[in-house]
């Protein structure tokens, strides 16, 4: 949907050092989500440090994309996450493996969580104004997440964009163990109090996002895609996946599929209880308009309306 980009020292869990003011000039959403392992690359493949600061305080070859989660029986979209893509001059398409853990080492998350929900508040107010909503997740690390006074900021950018809180969900990306527990709850309560619906990235993947999710106030799981592409090849995976799905339920928790490649996997979720999901089986990450476009499709009255 997810998506983001922007040099300060990095503020870790480790050191929770006063933060500077957290100023958004354009943002994005870190695409997201999980952020695997970077593949491997020569050091003269990459972008460099100097490319990355241009790239994410001038904007330049920055994009977000919106990639739907859809009912899996009605189709209808429910939500959508928004994603980030970084086009470079001379590397070409820049994927966020190698992107993010650049971004995170240079300590530019909050000017790149910025960038990006500058980017999904205009395409929500633009959505509105033609009668269409939809809530849309940005990806955010525990360091954004834990950033004085961002549940204040971000609830003022929305209101000032007449946006309800509502449509714009968190969704916390960061690798597990928490080292600052108490930090992170408060964060995150504090958030759930203004309005902002609160997803966690990659549950089932470690051991450690159970013991957070039992502790923190998530509205909404979602399910590793490592484990919903393996369901159909690897027993275990789809117990993994069934096992997940039941312990959501029973913590009333929201559950979102990622990774639905094929209609058989979509099938096979609908039937051990998964409701909602993305994937390429669904639909690819779309560009701002064609989003939209999307969304009011499915709407015909409302499209009328706007034309």
């Amino acid at each position: 949907m997810s998506a983001a980009v922007y040099a300060l020292p990095s503020i870790t869990m480790r050191q929770r050092l006063p933060a500077r003011p957290f100023a958004m000039p354009g943002n994005g959403l870190q695409e997201s989500r999980k952020i695997p392992q970077a593949p491997r690359h020569h050091p003269s493949s990459l972008p460099s440090d100097a490319d990355v600061i241009h790239a994410i305080h001038s904007g330049e070859g920055l994009r977000v994309v919106y990639q739907p989660q859809y009912d899996l029986h009605s189709r209808r979209v429910v939500s959508a996450e928004a994603l980030l893509r970084w086009h470079h001059p001379r590397h070409g398409s820049v994927p966020p493996t190698v992107l993010i853990p650049m971004v995170n080492r240079l300590g530019l998350h909050l000017p790149l969580f910025d960038l990006v929900v500058k980017e999904v508040i205009a395409m929500l107010q633009h959505l509105r104004r033609q009668g269409g909503d939809v809530p849309v997740a940005v990806n955010a690390s525990i360091d954004t997440v834990c950033t004085p006074g961002m549940a204040d900021l971000l609830a003022t950018k929305m209101w000032d964009a007449c946006l309800p809180t509502r449509l714009l969900k968190v969704e916390v990306t960061e690798d597990l163990p928490v080292l600052d527990e108490l930090c992170l709850s408060a964060c995150l309560n504090t958030l759930r109090a203004k309005g902002f619906p609160l997803s966690l990235d990659d549950f089932g993947a470690g051991s450690a996002t159970f013991n957070v999710l039992f502790k923190m106030p998530f509205d909404e799981v979602k399910i590793d895609g490592a484990f919903i592409r393996d369901m159909e090849t690897n027993t275990h995976s789809h117990a993994i996946v069934a096992t997940l799905i039941s312990l959501a339920k029973g913590l009333n928790l929201k559950l979102v599929a990622e990774g639905i490649e094929s209609e058989s996997l979509l099938a096979a979720l609908l039937g051990i209880g998964c409701h909602i999901g993305q994937g390429y089986a669904l639909a690819r990450p779309m560009e701002r308009e064609d989003f939209i476009q999307h969304q009011l499709a499915r709407l015909p009255a409302m499209a009328m309306k706007a034309t």
